[in-house]
């Protein structure tokens, strides 16, 4: 199992997860005990401040990598906590496993995020967290930072001495993040989080997919500039006459991969309403036609395209002559049960 530490006493160990792509990862972040004379430290908690033994970051690995992780916990202290950056399954889906090795842990989350999650948090103990909470852990020193954006409960961890933040999904190791607007997920927070990120001058960023970057401040710029560039195309074409989700993703991301424009419409919504929230949109455009655009319009049309320019150039007829008698098979099939009224 590979194994990275920095800061000292500060692991990150890359862990299966059912993530998005590029990524199949989930970085597991521990802080433990350097020394054995922070094993007598209790766990405390209070407004301000949490002390414990042991931390661990967002327990994302999937069921094949239960063992590991169940291993893992077991070699840490008891008087463990469990940081969640936020909710989603690659972030959270091995709390089983912490609580099989551990049902002692505490997860300290934010309020949002533990509504959420709700019973997937399988009776571990839990404390809501917001932003300027300060944790203890073994002589290690970190502070929460409330970091809205990724989704309305997104939170990071900062570690003081070294200046290393933990960004969760703030920041990835290759392209940029998502931001999920069926989460509370905007992107007014994103860039007022990248920018108060910038302000905290970090030294080294650990995101949860992918490597360590050591050139933070340039990344939290290159995304900042990233997204006001790809908003004033997206801009562009709305002014240029584009009104449907199909139209503006045809246009503004014309030079991506077809295969990837399904993707790309999640950027394109959050666009569009920040665009309406600073007021910016053209007179006629109308959002809630561009969001009744988003759905089974904009597949239709999509697969049509991806049918004409895409997949004949590649020989992929084969591919849709196989679905063409999947489809007669299934409907020859229904036929022959009996159960037509029931589809």
């Amino acid at each position: 199992m590979f194994c990275q530490e920095y800061p000292p006493g500060v692991l990150v160990i890359p862990m299966l997860s059912r993530t998005l792509k590029p990524f199949c990862k989930t970085n597991l972040v521990i802080s433990a005990p350097t020394s054995s004379r922070f094993l007598d430290a209790d766990v405390n908690i209070n407004d301000s401040t949490f002390t414990g033994q042991a931390l661990i970051v967002d327990p994302g690995c999937s069921v094949p990598t239960y063992n590991e992780l169940v291993a893992i916990v077991r070699l840490l202290p008891k008087k463990l906590f469990v940081f969640l950056t936020h909710h989603h399954l690659d972030h959270t889906e091995g709390l089983p496993a912490v609580k099989r090795a551990n049902s002692e842990a505490i997860v300290i989350a934010h309020e949002k995020t533990l509504k959420r999650i709700g019973p997937a948090l399988y009776g571990i103990k839990y404390v809501s967290v917001t932003g300027g909470t300060k944790l203890l852990i073994s002589g290690q020193r970190f502070e929460i930072i409330a970091a809205p954006g990724h989704t309305d409960g997104h939170l990071c961890l900062f570690h003081l001495e070294t200046r290393t933040l933990v960004a969760g999904d703030h920041c990835v190791g290759e392209g940029s993040s998502i931001v999920d607007g069926n989460s509370g997920g905007n992107l007014h927070d994103y860039m007022n989080t990248s920018h108060r990120l910038l302000e905290l001058a970090p030294k080294v960023v650990v995101p949860m997919h992918g490597r360590p970057n050591l050139l933070p401040l340039q990344l939290l710029k290159g995304y900042i500039k990233h997204r006001q560039t790809r908003e004033a195309t997206i801009l562009k074409a709305i002014e240029a006459g584009a009104t449907s989700a199909f139209a503006i993703v045809s246009s503004a991301y014309k030079q991506t991969n077809i295969l990837l424009w399904p993707a790309a419409l999640i950027n394109v919504k959050v666009h569009v309403d920040h665009l309406q929230r600073q007021q910016k949109l053209p007179q006629g455009f109308s959002v809630e036609k561009f969001k009744r655009s988003c759905g089974l319009a904009f597949k239709v049309r999509w697969f049509a395209r991806f049918v004409g320019s895409y997949a004949f150039q590649r020989n992929a007829w084969r591919l849709l002559v196989c679905l063409a008698a999947i489809f007669f098979v299934w409907y020859k099939w229904g036929q022959g049960s009996g159960e037509e009224e029931e589809w």
